[in-house]
């Protein structure tokens, strides 16, 4: 019997970091795509047919994602890009919503808790009170994208797991890695933000090719996810201490 899977991706394009997971559960089980933010500054541009919504749109398809599974719940609401965390408890609420017409989730895919984003972040801590409500905590991962974590000379690390919790390496053969590496050509309108991570995706598919998954971390604390400053601190998108102020009892009543 076929399990719902369900990734839960702060911004459009978040999918990178785990094509070839996502495309073995595209094969073997119902796959169910949330976007949780607009991808944009302002809430002008958060609609639902906006270009990055329609460039990962491209890239799911090409997956063999279906579009009716496919969720823009962030620029439906208008939750703008950097604000995930001011509306967590919001669109934790829509996506349960939405599991009424779709069933319960079975698994969790989210993003890992690294302090690279603060709308990665958010998301974590969306999938953890997720997993506690249907009891799916075992079944969940989280993935790692970028952080500043252990970096010296680096401002960020791609790829670059904090605390490996049951970690687990998905080879991916050389024929996908230049799929896959096709893929993020598609997101032409983050032209200027993917010049500084292409180089550094590219390479590790090419050369080291595979995608990185680990255990949910399913803590109930808000704790800082490294000792060091933050990524998204250290670009001044956010403080972790206002990211807590406005978390913190997020899950604390899992309804």
């Amino acid at each position: 019997m076929k399990k719902n899977i369900f990734y839960l991706l702060a911004h459009q394009d978040d999918e990178f970091g785990i094509f070839i997971k996502l495309e073995e559960d595209i094969k073997n089980n119902n796959t169910f795509i949330f976007y949780l933010t607009s991808g944009e500054g302002n809430k002008i541009k958060s609609i639902t047919n906006s270009k990055r919504d329609n460039e990962s749109l491209k890239v799911l398809q090409k997956l063999g994602v279906k579009k009716k599974n496919i969720f823009f719940i962030g620029s439906k609401y208008g939750i703008e890009h950097n604000k995930l965390y001011l509306n967590i408890n919001y669109i934790y609420k829509k996506i349960l919503a939405i599991t009424h017409s779709v069933g319960s989730p079975n698994s969790i895919v989210t993003h890992s808790w690294e302090g690279g984003h603060e709308d990665h972040d958010a998301s974590n801590l969306i999938g953890r009170k997720i997993a506690k409500r249907f009891k799916i905590t075992k079944k969940s991962y989280q993935f790692s994208l970028y952080n500043g974590y252990n970096t010296s000379i680096l401002y960020f690390k791609v790829f670059n797991p904090i605390v490996k919790y049951g970690a687990k390496k998905f080879f991916i053969n050389f024929k996908k890695r230049i799929f896959y590496i096709k893929l993020l050509f598609i997101y032409k309108s983050q032209f200027k933000t993917w010049i500084g991570l292409y180089p550094f995706i590219i390479f590790h598919y090419l050369f080291k090719g595979y995608n990185f998954i680990e255990k949910l971390n399913c803590d109930n604390l808000i704790k800082k996810p490294h000792s060091n400053k933050l990524l998204y601190e250290r670009r001044k998108f956010c403080t972790f201490e206002k990211f807590k102020s406005k978390t913190k009892f997020f899950l604390n009543d899992i309804k």
